[in-house]
């Protein structure tokens, strides 16, 4: 079963040591306008600008997402500069308001001038107001990783034994759990329904009642 919890010894940490950590680990950057449309994945895979990756790699993947490379697979201040031209501003135009987790990159005074220079305002949340206040939190990521454990459970896993050594990212085992993972949050993505997002910004942002 994919897991819902982490399992610790009595009076131990659940935090994953480093070594623990999975080197094909990445980051899926989600985004969602209050009309009800989806904007396309940005996912974040461990490796270096211009290496085989990002030259060999990425053009195989499927279309209609965008792909970055970072050296811990992060946003970082440059991945996002890449979003924000490469996504935002192709879907996202006039004026507008980002709602944004309080990361670094975010809300970095470069991050907030190049958001500025495309007419957004940036609303950082404040810590722990993520779940009352951001949509996707309010009400979508729980229907998405739900979609991501069904799909899990369907489909025919990768097995451990494959050839590749997973301490290894550039192992063949890493880019086929990668390839992996994004197709089933594309899967996952694709099942979030535009009322679910309209929907969300309702909850989340509700509009002040006139007396």
């Amino acid at each position: 079963m994919p897991p819902r919890y982490i399992w610790s010894q009595r009076g131990g940490s659940p935090k994953l040591s480093k070594g623990e950590n999975h080197s094909y680990r990445m980051t899926a950057v989600l985004t969602i306008r209050r009309d009800g449309l989806k904007l396309p994945i940005l996912f974040v895979i461990k490796g270096q600008p211009g290496g085989r990756i990002d030259t060999n790699e990425f053009p195989s993947y499927p279309a209609g997402h965008y792909y970055a490379v970072q050296n811990k697979a992060w946003m970082d201040s440059g991945v996002w500069q890449q979003y924000i031209w490469f996504v935002l501003a192709e879907r996202v135009t006039g004026k507008s308001v980002l709602v944004l987790d309080k990361f670094e990159s975010n809300v970095s005074a470069e991050g907030k001038e190049t958001a500025s220079l495309l007419g957004y305002d940036v609303c950082a949340l404040p810590p722990n107001a993520t779940s009352h206040c951001q949509p996707l939190d309010v009400s979508i990521m729980a229907p998405f990783k739900s979609h991501m454990r069904d799909l899990w459970i369907a489909e025919d896993m990768v097995s451990d034994n494959s050839d590749g050594n997973d301490d290894d990212w550039m192992s063949p085992a890493a880019h086929l759990k990668w390839r992996v993972m994004i197709d089933r949050a594309i899967k996952a993505w694709d099942k979030i329904t535009p009322e679910q997002v309209r929907g969300s910004f309702f909850k989340a942002i509700p509009k002040p009642k006139h007396p």
